[in-house]
């Protein structure tokens, strides 16, 4: 972008100077909440081996921390204008093993740093009745291709600007342009960038944009949306969703198509780790994935089925950011929307690949209140490398349980445990074939979460 946009520096000044004054002007309900959040992880993994470490040795940490969000959003002065901000401050309890940035960055001396504070939010929001919404600054993102998620201490933001127009009843178009990212785990913005570490390859991508529309008609609700990740990387998706009611019961029929793209000069060998290529040229990747999934609601249970297949690679990840302290990349999470997904590594969308999963669902109201129960699993078949032909065909499995725990007799304070188990073969080829989207032999991780919240 020629004219750099200046939405961190509006952030600041709507957090020191604008949101108080309009929080004293505006009519209508203030909304402060606090949202307390303790994490602990606990990882073990094996990676294959390669020629630089023929016998790999398996890699462990764990990881715990205490997350606080404080939010306020103001209602619409004149019913046009409005201001939202949230601080959020992450602070270690303790760690061991490897050190990993995933819930705080790696800092000079390899170790986790022990706390951060941001201003994680800090907008301008405007309105037009029911037809026009806008914001502009540090911000929550939530659409089909980039999300921030809600897997650590607190959620990742973005800077930039995004609106939507409700033109029809039922219908939303709605975009997005972003020029930097707050990732998980630190309390800095940084541009986006591909994970390109040759100093000689340029790496810094000007924006992330968007442009979507939903439509949603009763039983029936559709959603298509197009992402580009300036000269690197481009994408699109369209998904669709019919619910058919069963009496008190609901099956959900849905399907999707994606596909993901290079786009530019920025897309090289070196720019995406999960790329089987060698060197830091320029190279195209054209990868398109399909599913369709089944979801019946049945009493107290929930049970699912989705299959996908892909042709090419199709790359979850939409860009990197800057190095962090230590010097290793801290990447992009990626956001993926096939129902065939992990939520542990490895984004089971390799080229040629099939996978299968089966999901199952089940709330304990009736027997312990506040208590939920979910398991998945997934197998994906047929693999192969994306830009080498090395012979290498490759499976993974991957399986997850959940337990949820909403306590009753104390008001919004809830419990979560996660176990995720993955693993891999590759086979064919050389005896150094690999396949990158598979990065390990086997992986293992138990997740630990306790959440408050109160409303003031």
């Amino acid at each position: 972008m020629q004219q750099k946009m200046k939405a961190g520096a509006v952030s600041v000044l709507i957090g020191g100077f604008l949101l108080p004054a309009l929080a004293l002007a505006a009519e209508g309900e203030h909304r402060f909440d606090l949202k307390l959040r303790g994490v602990y992880w606990n990882d073990e993994s094996l990676a294959y081996p390669t020629s630089a470490t023929p016998n790999p040795v398996a890699s462990s940490y764990e990881q715990s921390a205490l997350g606080l969000q404080l939010n306020y959003q103001s209602p619409y002065w004149a019913g046009i204008i409005g201001v939202d901000a949230s601080a959020y401050g992450v602070v270690k309890l303790d760690d061991s093993g490897t050190p990993t940035s995933n819930l705080l960055d790696v800092g000079n001396s390899g170790q986790l740093e022990d706390a951060y504070a941001t201003l994680g939010q800090a907008l301008i929001k405007l309105k037009y009745q029911d037809f026009a919404q806008a914001k502009l600054g540090r911000q929550l993102q939530n659409s089909l291709l980039l999300k921030s998620t809600s897997t650590r201490t607190v959620p990742d933001t973005y800077s930039g600007f995004s609106a939507a127009l409700k033109p029809l009843a039922g219908m939303s178009i709605y975009s997005a342009l972003y020029d930097q990212w707050r990732a998980r785990s630190t309390g800095e913005f940084e541009k986006f960038r591909s994970e390109a570490t040759a100093a000689s390859v340029p790496k810094t991508i000007d924006y992330v944009g968007i442009l979507g529309a939903s439509y949603v008609n009763g039983p029936l609700a559709v959603t298509a949306e197009y992402l580009n990740a300036k000269s690197y990387l481009s994408k699109f998706g369209l998904v669709g969703a019919y619910t058919i009611p069963l009496g008190k019961d609901a099956l959900k029929l849905s399907g999707g198509v994606f596909t993901s793209r290079d786009a530019g000069s920025l897309f090289v060998c070196s720019a995406e780790k999960e790329l089987d290529c060698t060197g830091t040229g320029r190279i195209h990747n054209k990868g398109m994935g399909a599913y369709l999934d089944a979801e019946w609601k049945v009493r107290n249970f929930t049970v699912g089925g989705a299959v996908a297949k892909f042709d090419g690679f199709w790359i979850e990840d939409n860009f990197a950011v800057n190095a962090t302290k230590d010097g290793s990349l801290t990447q992009d999470h990626g956001t993926n929307p096939f129902p065939t997904s992990a939520g542990l590594g490895p984004d089971f969308s390799n080229n040629d690949e099939t996978v299968f999963s089966v999901r199952l669902g089940y709330d304990w109201k009736d027997y312990v209140s506040g208590l939920k129960t979910a398991f998945k699993y997934a197998r994906g078949t047929g693999a192969h490398s994306s830009n080498l032909s090395n012979g290498a065909e490759g499976s993974e499995n991957y399986r997850e349980f959940d337990v949820q725990y909403a306590l009753p007799f104390v008001k919004n304070l809830s419990l979560r445990y996660i176990y995720y188990n993955y693993d891999s073969k590759v086979t064919g080829g050389s005896t150094a074939a690999t396949i990158k989207g598979m990065p390990r032999q086997d992986w293992e991780q138990h997740r630990f979460y306790i959440d408050y919240a109160y409303q003031f």
